[in-house]
């Protein structure tokens, strides 16, 4: 008997049980552990932000469902947006894609050898997407066109993020890049895609179409230009020809995803009218349409601050107490200020008093900044006016400039 009254055949029984009881919940742990494993691998995108109506069908339902931010998506789900919705997604391998109204995807994940990474097949509708230059170390982002044709993304490298867009059309899917440069590949096939370029890749690289023309050049207002509100105001919108381009789509939100858009029009000209509605920041841009009607990359967004009163302190650079380092530095000085909106002409001023009254310097034009030949050692004061009469200044005090002269020798 052992000392606690057990037969030792006893004991050693149960010291067996207990090992193979031990064994059990190991094998069941590493089993358990193994289960959420897959679980996690088999996530192949989770949206950070819903907007709207949007809702996903997974792989296993026939049935669509609502979903909320931190939702995730395993290898098959679709995921649609309603009208005035949207939603973005972050992806396995890196990156993120923001779907716009009525567009729908389905999600899944690379065939092996492959194996990460996300792929996105466009059924309908526009999604805008931006890869990191340090992304995707699971893989590339794959994008799925017709008869299974998939073509991989990348960001080139020291290209910095990469901004782009994909647009199903009635004729194929267009990929276009707004900023930084994407390199494409489809087995064999390489193709390098910069910014203001796209490309139809719904059948792959092979049968690619030719690289659209660059977006329209944005001209006026400038850029972040503060435009005082009055009833029946009306903002001249104005930007360059493109070559091949049969008319310009342009476009007028009250965000910069251009989700809440309050002018989505088509017009054959180089300039365009809008009504603001009320004061508040509203952003615009421009894409032209080639001679089939398909639309090229939208050129780059701008704001527009429709200001209760006239607005004031749009001046930007140099800062008010600026002091440049030697005479020589300032050979570069660069004078910069916001836009009021239209084709103004601007003065800049630059002076000994802090009510340039005496100014050493005048230059006049419509551009938003002005570069200095050099300004000899000394404290300066400095401010733009609207080059009308009498004069309107873009600031309520003038900025204090320092230019300090070269060391003296001894």
């Amino acid at each position: 008997m052992g000392e606690l009254g057990v037969p030792r055949r006893g004991i050693a029984g149960w010291v067996v049980l207990l090992l193979v009881a031990g064994c059990a919940r190991t094998a069941e742990d590493d089993g358990a552990s193994e289960t959420v494993s897959r679980e996690l691998s088999a996530i192949v995108a989770t949206c950070a932000v819903a907007r709207g109506p949007v809702e996903t069908m997974r792989t296993a339902n026939a049935y669509w469902e609502p979903f909320e931010a931190g939702a995730t998506f395993r290898s098959g789900d679709w995921v649609r947006t309603g009208p005035g919705a949207s939603t973005r997604i972050e992806l396995r391998g890196g990156g993120r894609i923001e779907l716009e109204e009525r567009t729908v995807v389905m999600v899944d994940r690379p065939a092996p050898p492959t194996g990460g990474g996300s792929v996105v097949a466009l059924e309908s509708g526009t999604a805008r997407g931006l890869l990191p230059e340090d992304a995707l170390p699971d893989g590339p982002l794959v994008l799925r066109g017709d008869n299974g044709r998939q073509v991989a993304l990348t960001v080139e490298e020291h290209a910095g993020p990469t901004e782009f867009r994909v647009t199903r059309t009635a004729r194929g899917m267009h990929l276009s890049v707004s900023r930084g440069r994407l390199l494409l590949s489809e087995g064999a096939h390489r193709r390098t895609l910069a910014a203001g370029y796209w490309l139809d890749v719904a059948r792959g690289l092979e049968d690619a179409e030719h690289d659209g023309p660059p977006f329209p050049t944005s001209l006026s207002p400038g850029v972040d230009a503060r435009i005082a509100w009055s009833p029946g105001l009306r903002i001249p919108l104005s930007w360059g020809p493109l070559d091949g381009a049969r008319s310009y789509q342009v476009q007028v939100a009250r965000d910069l995803g251009f989700t809440r858009r309050i002018v989505d029009t088509q017009v054959e000209g180089l300039d365009f009218t809008f009504l603001p509605p009320e004061p508040g920041m509203f952003v615009w841009r421009v894409a032209a349409l080639d001679a089939e009607g398909r639309p090229g990359e939208s050129g780059f967004a701008r704001r527009i601050f429709v200001e209760r009163k006239p607005p004031r302190g749009l001046l930007v650079t140099p800062r008010d107490g600026y002091e440049a380092p030697d005479a020589l530095a300032a050979e570069d000085l660069v004078f910069a200020w916001q836009s009021i909106g239209g084709e103004p002409r601007y003065r800049l001023v630059v002076a000994r008093d802090r009510e340039l009254r005496q100014p050493v310097l005048v230059r006049e034009g419509g551009l938003q900044q002005v570069v200095l030949p050099g300004l000899a050692p000394g404290e300066y004061y400095w401010g733009v006016y609207v080059a009308e009469e009498p004069p309107v200044p873009l600031f309520q005090k003038a900025r204090r400039l320092v230019v300090t002269g070269p060391p003296v020798e001894r």
